[in-house]
């Protein structure tokens, strides 16, 4: 790839590929067509000239068309390829971009049926030792579920052919979290642990993290920027998950809704919230 000073001539090819557009002249006036052919002649004589290929000229002028026409939007990606003089990665940023917000234009799933294109879930993973003793601070408020039970929940029929699963777990069920996924159909993707600023409790070291699984199935689309596998804010209430995380899923998949199956408390307005009605949403998915 050429300097971010070599770029010059080729940016120029944008104008060329807008008039290409246009039938080459400038929009609104009438003249001949060009064939793709003639295009992309065009491009590779140009690319030629500043040592790069056609496509890659093709590519540019994308990006300075994107800017253009838009540029609090794509208008620093033009910044970063004339930086960098490099566009391949810009390029793909500005392909995600646009994947990105035509799946937040969607139509929104039906709520409680789907299909959603990003679910968590928070499941009521089986706590048996002391379940019953009164002086255990980790007994749990809520009616728990063996790991079998988990596993044939029809979280699949809610989910979208391409979608990205976010399962929530504890250091004791890490092992069968996975097995979870492969039940529901899903791939394992990476984790992210939640650290927190207190101790909990425990039986062989006190807790002070837990995990999130990110699972895939089909191709989804994530937009991924600074965020990482370590998430560390305070803790809240028993078993309610931070804002942050949250907050951190919407910027990295896009969806015109969310689900969160067990929750807590409704993390905002573009989630669908499934706690103690949970079933009965599962029961009206499946009729």
């Amino acid at each position: 790839m050429p300097s971010a000073g070599a770029l010059e001539p080729v940016e120029k090819a944008a104008a060329k590929e807008r008039q290409r557009k246009h039938g080459g002249t400038a929009p609104g006036k009438h003249s001949r067509k060009v064939s793709t052919s003639d295009a992309g002649q065009t491009r590779d004589k140009v690319g030629a000239f500043a040592g790069v290929s056609g496509r890659q000229v093709k590519k540019i002028a994308d990006v300075v068309d994107a800017a253009e026409a838009e540029p609090e939007k794509y208008g620093k990606l033009k910044e970063d390829m004339d930086q960098t003089g490099r566009v391949d990665g810009v390029f793909r940023k500005l392909k995600v971009l646009r994947q990105a917000e035509a799946i937040r234009n969607e139509p929104p799933p039906l709520p409680n049926r789907g299909p959603y294109r990003v679910i968590v879930v928070d499941p009521a993973w089986p706590y048996y030792l002391r379940r019953y003793d009164p002086s255990n601070r980790g007994a749990c408020e809520y009616p728990l579920m063996s790991v079998e039970e988990i596993c044939v929940l029809p979280v699949s029929s809610l989910a979208h052919e391409d979608c990205i699963l976010w399962l929530w777990t504890t250091n004791l069920h890490l092992p069968n979290a996975f097995k979870v996924l492969d039940a529901w159909g899903f791939e394992y993707k990476t984790m992210l642990t939640w650290a927190k600023n207190h101790i909990g409790t425990g039986d062989w070291l006190r807790g002070q993290t837990e995990h999130v699984l990110m699972a895939v199935r089909g191709k989804p689309t994530v937009y991924l920027t600074n965020q990482t596998t370590l998430l560390m804010t305070p803790g809240g209430k028993h078993s309610e998950k931070p804002a942050e995380f949250f907050t951190m899923v919407e910027k990295l998949c896009p969806a015109p809704r969310y689900a969160y199956l067990f929750a807590r408390r409704s993390p905002g307005e573009k989630w669908d919230n499934h706690g103690d009605e949970v079933m009965k949403a599962w029961d009206k998915a499946a009729e």
